[in-house]
């Protein structure tokens, strides 16, 4: 798949995913969560996708999420910009800046295998032409952490920035988890 159609693949599959996810409840999550990751995983090699919008950055970062709790945080890679200056407050209370140390976190989790899904619910976008701002609330559901069921609830703020290879996030904020916490 070329990086031109693998971006026409994204778009499509965001575009459905995004009437599903608000027509059919958590049905249409879950299947918007599958397809989003389905057109993630077909982007080139190079961990680079274009996300021409802020929203298909968005859902490319829930689904990065979804994947981080099955074990594998390799689509954080595509939905970061890769800059010094990102920073991501996470459910764990720690404070993480610059790309790596913000990746680090995500493959930590990650290794945790958790399970279980995130969905971004009562969503509110503020854009503009070159910064993004996106707040929410994270619903995490089946999710097992050391051994234990946790369902959980966040507020998350997600900012985006518009970068020359399309919109990246630049800094993700949520409440304190406490089975997250000093992880």
């Amino acid at each position: 798949m070329t990086p031109s159609s693998a971006g026409l693949a994204f778009a499509a599959a965001s575009s459905a995913a995004i009437l599903l996810a608000s027509a059919s409840g958590c049905a249409g999550r879950m299947a918007a969560g599958h397809m989003a990751r389905k057109a993630l995983t077909q982007q080139d090699g190079a961990h680079e996708a274009n996300y021409a919008t802020m929203d298909e950055a968005n859902m490319a970062f829930y689904a990065a999420i979804n994947g981080v709790c099955a074990g594998n945080a390799q689509g954080m890679e595509s939905v970061w910009s890769h800059a010094a200056d990102v920073s991501d407050f996470g459910p764990d209370g720690k404070t993480n800046i610059g790309y790596d140390a913000v990746i680090a976190r995500f493959r930590r989790e990650a290794g945790m295998k958790m399970g279980g899904t995130v969905a971004c619910t009562d969503m509110h976008t503020i854009a503009g032409d070159g910064f993004g701002v996106v707040t929410c609330v994270e619903v995490c559901k089946g999710s097992v952490i050391d051994g234990k069921p946790a369902d959980m609830r966040f507020r998350a703020t997600n900012v985006f920035r518009k970068e020359p290879n399309g919109w990246k996030m630049v800094h993700h904020h949520t409440d304190l988890g406490a089975p997250l916490a000093n992880r």
